[in-house]
């Protein structure tokens, strides 16, 4: 067994044995604190719960460089847990995540914002190995050119990047034309024309862009959107093609921070053979480090739950310590068997139900497990919206039951980690327009029965019922707080929220 680590940027902890992962988990979700740094204490304390220290046989970790506390805490652990250390380089983990993919042979793309003083490295995937063929340094960032426009906008940086794609596809001007970053083929390298990254280069683009305006209105933002997306999509697939072209290869392995971002995705897998892992973030360097040992081949995955289980009679217990809490509630137990139809009548009702059940998934998605569902509606994307505090031109995704695909998207794909966007059919929008962004495109988890029985069940009576395979699905936290973990954090974000029905375990609380 392999117990990885990530002890930077969103910790992580998991645990490997042979070809099957066992857990991965994030530690902001036991800490509550979105994107925790440092060291995964509680997500690793969670493991060894579960498996005695002695059964592992080393510990991988994600990232080289580091110093102070970060080291500390990492050599008490060494001294508590008396195993072997391995430090895989920042973005070498990143990579490793190619062996989750089904291609024999591919070109690995990681860019993020930066990592052990790299922040793009290609390489292509051969068998168990990685062959560098090229790489960026930190000032040639295209993951902090993105982040610092981020910032420009007013967002927090390494963070709401989601928001600054959602707002490119509104209409409105595209006009902004700066040589800011861009890919060398000679250099096989990105090249940052402002010479600065960081805060620093937040305040030379607002020069550039913003001029002399105090507060940017909401063409602003969009206009300034649509140039961080065009010059991201421009040069990530200028990079991609030149050495796709050189090395004959088209299958394409996407990871790190920038991978996150769909629009570009979808690009690429116009072109190639795409793979973006579910955890292609840095929560995700903890398994990449652990894949980096030749011994293993590749591990198969549809699905993602690998984090903190919940289970009937953890969820029992809760429920009894957080009564006088539940006083305006009913409390039921439904039987496996009958979740589907109850559930299902719920949401056939136009109820927003939240369920927590099982274990939690890896990554930045929600998948049925730790999910916000109702009805595909524009009255329930209002809704959800205002209870959960989001920025109100952000999409939510549908769950789609794969075999329906070809009925609502265009040219649609398997894509069960919510990783690519699709065309909505034009004769499907209004039957699903709560889940429909402003350019007609959608983001789906497109379920397959294996990934997840009980909540395909749940959306198959649906479809049984209303002729619909298509919920609304988000993730069960309130808007800046990591996804919810234990029964504890379920049941609080519920009430907060104020939704209509919680589904912990087995046990459904309604009003």
């Amino acid at each position: 067994m392999i117990l990885g680590i990530c002890d930077g940027h969103n910790a992580s902890s998991s645990l490997i044995k042979k070809d099957e992962i066992l857990f991965a988990m994030s530690e902001e979700r036991f800490t509550r604190k979105k994107n925790q740094r440092g060291f995964p204490e509680n997500s690793i304390n969670y493991i060894l719960n579960k498996v005695k220290a002695d059964n592992i046989d080393y510990v991988s970790i994600g990232g080289v460089f580091r110093r102070g506390e970060r080291i500390k805490k990492l050599k008490n652990f060494q001294n508590r847990i008396n195993k072997k250390f391995l430090y895989i380089y920042h973005h070498i983990a990143h990579s490793y995540l190619f062996k989750l993919s089904e291609f024999k042979e591919a070109l690995v793309i990681s860019i993020d914002g930066g990592g052990d003083g790299l922040s793009f490295l290609a390489s292509i995937a051969n068998k168990n190995n990685l062959e560098i063929i090229a790489q960026s340094d930190l000032i040639d960032s295209v993951g902090d050119f993105y982040a610092s426009i981020t910032e420009l906008l007013g967002f927090k940086p390494m963070e709401d990047e989601g928001k600054v794609m959602s707002l490119s596809s509104y209409e409105g001007e595209d006009d902004i034309n700066l040589a800011t970053i861009d890919y060398i083929k000679e250099l096989k390298s990105f090249k940052n024309y402002l010479g600065v990254i960081g805060y620093e280069a937040t305040k030379a683009l607002r020069k550039l862009i913003v001029m002399d305006k105090s507060q940017l209105s909401f063409e602003d933002k969009v206009r300034i959107s649509k140039f961080a997306q065009r010059t991201l999509e421009d040069i990530v697939l200028k990079a991609i093609d030149d050495l796709s072209y050189e090395y004959g290869i088209d299958n394409i392995v996407f990871v790190g921070g920038v991978a996150q971002n769909v629009k570009l995705n979808s690009k690429i897998a116009e072109k190639y053979n795409l793979f973006v892992p579910p955890f292609m973030g840095d929560e995700g360097l903890c398994l990449g480090a652990s894949l980096a040992d030749k011994r293993i081949d590749r591990i198969n995955i549809d699905n993602t739950y690998f984090g903190y289980e919940i289970d009937n009679e953890k969820a029992e217990k809760v429920l009894e310590e957080m009564k006088n809490k539940l006083k305006d509630y009913k409390i039921e137990f439904v039987e496996e068997k009958d979740i589907s139809e109850v559930v299902g009548n719920l949401i056939l009702e136009n109820k927003v139900v939240c369920l927590a059940r099982g274990k939690m998934e890896f990554g930045p998605r929600a998948l049925g497990n730790r999910s916000i569902i109702a009805l595909p509606t524009k009255e329930n994307k209002e809704k959800i919206n205002k209870r959960l505090k989001r920025s109100w031109f952000m999409p939510f995704a549908p769950t789609i039951l794969y075999e329906f695909v070809d009925d609502y998207l265009i040219n649609p794909r398997y894509s069960p980690f919510m990783t690519q966007i699709f065309k909505v059919k034009d004769d499907k929008i209004k039957e699903i327009e709560g889940v429909i962004h402003i350019d007609k495109t959608t983001r789906p988890q497109t379920l397959k029965r294996e990934a997840n029985k009980t909540y395909y069940e749940i959306i198959k009576y649906i479809y049984d019922s209303i002729n619909l395979p298509v919920v609304l699905n988000t993730s069960f936290n309130l808007h800046g707080e990591p996804i919810v973990c234990s029964e504890k954090d379920a049941i609080n974000s519920f009430l907060k929220a104020d939704f209509d029905a919680l589904l912990m375990g087995n046990y459904l609380i309604f009003k």
